[in-house]
This record gives structure tokens, sequence and C-alpha cells, in this order.
């Protein structure tokens, strides 16, 4: 198992020689299985998780009725950091795409190691200024671009692939897309049409499929 969490790992790598050793003994394999949940909104914290494969997918509800997609989880991405750094209640679900294998480092253990070595919940706070970091230089980026070009670029970083489908594709509403991309659902919904009459994309209920990911790069770039 240690195998699968080496130096290589940016976080990692980041840590004392003790806490990275600390970190290798103590974490577990999981498994879970498609749809299933890592952790439900509103639940204890229980530690923090490493994807080594599969993706799993933090959503929220901002309202009654409405989902948000706010970050896809792929491998080697570290996540679950903030409920462990405050102590609150999970702000997601975590809900698995397609079968998914983690490495879990209990929060009990984490806090037991804090009664000697208090900087480990300053080093789970990395992982958060990481993800922040990320976030922050992506609104940058993709408010820079034309709606066309953000639209694609999003389509792109958010796919996922799953045997139930010959193609990568998003899982979102038009409601959510057009929320995260700041544009109206009829602006959206023009696009969107451009990118299926041009052969890039394919629709269904709650979903987008990309048929050529070749083009969909060069409209993003």
């Amino acid at each position: 198992m240690h195998g699968t969490l080496g130096d290589d790992d940016r976080w990692l790598s980041r840590l004392p020689q003790q806490t990275r050793d600390f970190v290798r003994a103590k974490v577990k394999q999981r498994k879970f299985a498609d749809r299933s949940r890592v952790y439900a909104t509103g639940d204890k914290p229980d530690g923090i998780y490493q994807i080594v494969s599969g993706e799993v997918r933090l959503m929220a509800y901002p309202v009654v009725g409405c989902e948000l997609l706010t970050f896809v989880a792929r491998r080697r991405h570290w996540f679950g950091e903030l409920s462990v750094i405050d102590g609150g209640p999970r702000p997601h679900d975590a809900i698995c795409q397609g079968p998914v294998e983690l490495l879990h480092l209990a929060l009990r253990d984490i806090a037991a190691f804090a009664e000697t070595r208090s900087d480990i919940f300053g080093h789970v706070a990395l992982i958060a200024c990481e993800h922040q970091r990320a976030a922050l230089s992506y609104i940058g980026s993709i408010l820079a671009k034309p709606s066309k070009a953000r639209l694609a670029e999003m389509i792109l970083n958010m796919a996922s692939r799953n045997d139930s489908f010959e193609h990568p594709f998003l899982q979102m509403s038009q409601a959510d897309l057009a929320g995260r991309l700041g544009m109206s659902r009829q602006h959206l919904g023009n696009l969107l049409c451009d990118l299926k009459a041009a052969g890039s994309i394919a629709t269904a209920y709650g979903r987008i499929h990309i048929l050529d990911e070749r083009a969909l790069a060069m409209i993003a770039n």
C-alpha cells in the first residue's frame, strides 16, 4: 500500500520526515462502488482522503433543489481537509464516479499525532491552500477568455470517463454549468448548439458528451 504514497506526492513531499512517516504508517486503503458516498453533507469529519484510482465529485446544495459540482478529485488529489481543519460538518457530498480506490488518513490518528506534533493541522491546511490557489488561478484564466473558450475548457477539465459511455462526458445540469461560467442559460444554450452543430459534443439529459476532444481543445486554447 505504501508504494502508492511516495515522495513524489505533492503534499507529502512538503512535510517533515516524521510527519511523512506518520502518514505512510497510518493511511488505510478503502474501496467504494460507483455512485456510493465517501461521506455526505452534514457528516462529522472522519479524516482526509487521497484518490488512488477513479474520481470523486464534491457536490454542494446551496438552495433546495439545486446541485452544484464544486470539485472533481482525481488520481493523487487529496480532499476532505476543510472539516478536519475547523471541525465543522462536511460541506459536500463526496460521490464516487465509477469504482474508486482511496487512501484514508483517519481524524482520530491525526488527533493522536497532534498531541506531540500540533503542526499536523497546519500541514493539512496546506491542502486547502493548494485548492484555493488553483481555484483562483482557474477563475482568473477562464474569465479572461471568450465565453465559448471558457465553456470548452470547463467541459474538458471536468469531464469523466465511464465504461457505460463511449465518449468522455460532463454530468451537470445546464443551470449549474451556466452558474459556474457566469452566463445566462440562454447564452449557454446557444453556445452548446454551436458546439453540437460543429460535431464537437452531443447532449443528453443532464450530460454533455465529448465527441471531438481535439476540436474542443482548440476552442479552449
